[in-house]
């Protein structure tokens, strides 16, 4: 006998596609345990279990179907394609694993810097952070980086002048005033 359902909703809900699992062992997961809630895959009940897999079968929803070859096709494609690109990575002397952007920590510290402008505790806090992670070959890098950064400026700015982008823009992007970007214009060495 089929089991009552009254607690079931009038209207049919679309659920948020965002909170979704996308990896396929997620979805896999997510649907077995939907199936279970529902009583059509039942872990305590062999019979039942057995019964949804022979109709899956009938139904060519089963294993060897073309959905999942098609899957499994997928992931072998996905997987040849990680493992050379790992070895492309390492042939070219790089870390395979190191998958990230390679400023992301100095646009991490120049984040926090200026969330913490007016906030001097804040400061103070993560003025002792940084002196806690970085050493003083890191430090003496990211400042011979920002004297190379506050030399190409007047360069970037050119540049962006040459290809049309208004000097509000550019002030914005470099995080300067539009009369810095105005004053470098002005004493632009003549071509």
């Amino acid at each position: 006998m089929a089991k009552e359902r009254d607690d079931r909703p009038e209207q049919y809900t679309r659920s948020d596609p965002s909170k979704q699992p996308t990896p396929p062992a997620g979805q896999q997961a997510a649907v077995e345990g939907t199936l279970t809630a529902e009583g059509f895959l039942p872990a305590d009940k062999p019979e039942t279990a057995e019964h949804n897999r022979r109709a899956a079968d009938r139904q060519g929803l089963g294993p060897g179907s073309a959905t999942q070859r098609f899957t499994e096709q997928m992931l072998s494609i996905m997987a040849e394609y990680e493992q050379r690109r790992r070895e492309e990575i390492i042939a070219a002397g790089g870390d395979p694993d190191e998958d990230r952007d390679p400023f992301e920590t100095v646009r991490a510290i120049a984040d926090q810097w200026a969330a913490t402008e007016a906030d001097d505790e804040g400061r103070a806090a993560l003025l002792d952070d940084l002196a806690d992670q970085l050493d003083t070959t890191e430090v003496r890098a990211l400042r011979l980086a920002a004297e190379a950064a506050a030399a190409i400026t007047p360069r970037l700015i050119y540049a962006d002048a040459d290809h049309g982008v208004k000097p509000a823009d550019t002030a914005a992007d470099l995080g300067v005033s539009e009369s810095y970007v105005y004053r470098i214009l002005r004493t632009r060495p003549a071509k």
